[in-house]
This record gives C-alpha cells, structure tokens and sequence, in this order.
C-alpha cells in the first residue's frame, strides 16, 4: 500500500470514499482544526486610581471580567485603611462571568488621607481579586485643601465632576517657576480676573518664546513648566491667587466672600505655605496697558493685591487643573 505522505493519500484510494481524505478524491486531507480553550480570567478597572473630596460625594469604579472564564471566589478588601470615617461597598458577586461588570463604590468622610502640606501622601488601597484571576489594586485618595495631588497643593475641589470618575479642582505647583523674580507681560485680550490657563495662552502667543532664555517672562515660565511630568500648568488668574483684601478694584470679592476658590484663602490663611516666600508678591496672569495685578502673599491682614508696571520684578508660582 502506498504511503502517506506531506499529508496526501493516493487518490485511487481516496475515490473509493477513504474517511481520512474527508471526501476530497485528490487525496489532499483537511487542515486540522485546533480548538483553544477560553482565555483566563482578567479584572479591569474603569479607573486606575480614584480620587474623592472630603465629605463629597461617593464615587463608583466599574470591574470587568476581560477574560474568556468566569472569575470565581471574588473577594473585596482594603489592601490599607481608608481615612476615617471613609468606607467603600460593592456589588460584586462571589463569580463574575466573563465579559460581565460589577461596582465598587467609594464614600468620602471628612479626614483627608494626608495632613495639608504633607508633600509625600500615601494612599490607601482597595483589592479585588479571586482563586483564579490576579488581584486588582485601587489606589484611593480623599483629598481637601492643602492635600498633594497630582504635582501641587489642592486649592480648588470640584465635587460636580461625573461620580464615575475622580473629583475635579486646581493644584498650585510645588516650587516657584523660575529662582528668580522675574517680569511680566501683559496684553489686551489678557484680562480676565478669572481665568488663568485663557490668559496664559494669549500671554504667550503674543509675547513668544524669550530672547534670553534665562531671563523669561511670567506666562512663559508657566507655559513651559513640566513640573511632576505635567505640561499643563498656567499663570494663574488674580482672583485665582487670592481676594481683594483693601478693596482696590481687582474683582475679587472680600476674604469672606472671594470670587473664586483661590490659593490665598484654602492654602496661605488656613496655614499651608507650600513654600510660598511670605512679604513678597507673586505675578497673576491678570493685566493690560503696561500694568498686571500682583499677589502680596502674607497672613491673614497683610494679603493685599496691587495693580504694578508689568515691567516690574515678582516671583511666579503655576497652577494647572486636575484631571478627573
């Protein structure tokens, strides 16, 4: 009998109905068909990391089984203690078939998960995992102001960011933007008391890069910055530096009732520097027609805003939005 060979049978053989040809007279057999079984079990979070407002709201990170089995003995813990007063809840059953999702949920208390000021926070950590599938780990941060977030001191939370989500709000960065004091710039389009990262911009499409590069302008320091790997940062808006203490026309409400969440009153009143050099004014973004307004940084009665020659020498330090 003839042999089979490179995966034929003479074709005589296979006319008269051989099974291994499959029915194909030429002899050619069927390619093998190779069956695989269904991927392991994967978790996946909606979030990798989750970041709430003392006492806002609660906050939910969806869990996906991305694998082909069901997950099976699924268990939900703190991997570290939650602040008090926090606590999380979840809807995960014990099995979570493949392609199925489940809710962890998060509520805030009122103690953030670090002191103000505290440069080097830990975050607690929530785990979910199960007898077949890794475990997944959830850093959690209940943050208020003064907390380090995101490369700066939180001075602005905002809470009405999607629960689905981290919460919302400006940090104002770690260090000074340039040693040195250093000039401003100012433009018509520049104004705005409010708004910081709009006035940056302008600032700097019409002022350019510096000729000196170690002589740089306020907004150009900002623009530039790179600080915790985030090139977001802006020079900040005047009334996002603080209020209008004496009443000299910068729009910024009163200490009691400031315009905006500003660095002066969640930061420098409530105790937390962030290394802030005190009896000295800080730049804003905030100018036109040769004058830009200044913060004086100082203690409770000392805080002022001043209207000065942009051409004038003050220290700059940038802030940026949070990303939810």
């Amino acid at each position: 009998m003839a042999l089979l060979r490179h995966g034929t049978l003479p074709a005589l053989l296979c006319a008269t109905g051989l099974s291994a040809c499959g029915g194909n007279p030429s002899g050619t057999a069927p390619p093998a068909v190779v069956v695989l079984p269904p991927a392991a079990p994967a978790l996946m979070a909606s979030a990798p990391a989750l970041a709430l407002a003392a006492s806002g709201q609660p906050r939910h990170v969806l869990i996906t089984n991305v694998g082909g089995q069901a997950a099976l003995n699924l268990v939900v813990g703190a991997a570290s203690a939650l602040p008090a007063g926090s606590a999380f809840g979840t809807d995960c059953a014990a099995t979570l078939a493949p392609g199925a999702s489940c809710t962890l949920t998060v509520t805030p208390g009122a103690t953030p998960s670090a002191a103000p000021g505290d440069a080097a926070p830990t975050p607690a950590e929530l785990r979910i995992g199960g007898s077949n599938t890794p475990a997944l780990t959830l850093p959690v941060r209940v943050l208020g102001f003064g907390s380090v977030y995101q490369g700066g001191y939180v001075f602005d939370l905002d809470d009405t960011t999607p629960p689905t989500g981290g919460v919302g709000g400006k940090v104002m960065a770690l260090n000074n933007a340039w040693p040195t004091a250093v000039q401003a710039n100012d433009a018509p389009l520049a104004s705005s008391p409010t708004e910081g990262a709009a006035n940056t911009a302008t600032l700097v499409n019409a002022g350019g890069p510096p000729p000196d590069p170690n002589s740089p302008y306020a907004a150009w320091t900002c623009d530039d910055a790179s600080d915790a790997g985030f090139t977001d940062w802006y020079l900040p808006a005047i009334c996002e530096l603080g209020y209008d203490r004496d009443n000299r026309g910068s729009g910024c409400g009163s200490a009691a009732a400031p315009t905006r969440p500003n660095i002066q009153s969640h930061l420098v009143d409530k105790g937390v520097s962030g290394g802030l050099v005190g009896n000295n004014e800080y730049w804003s973004s905030t100018g036109a027609g040769g004058v830009t307004w200044t913060q004086y940084i100082g203690p409770g009665p000392t805080a002022a805003q001043h209207d000065v020659p942009s051409a004038a020498l003050s220290l700059v330090r940038c802030v940026r939005a949070l990303t939810p």
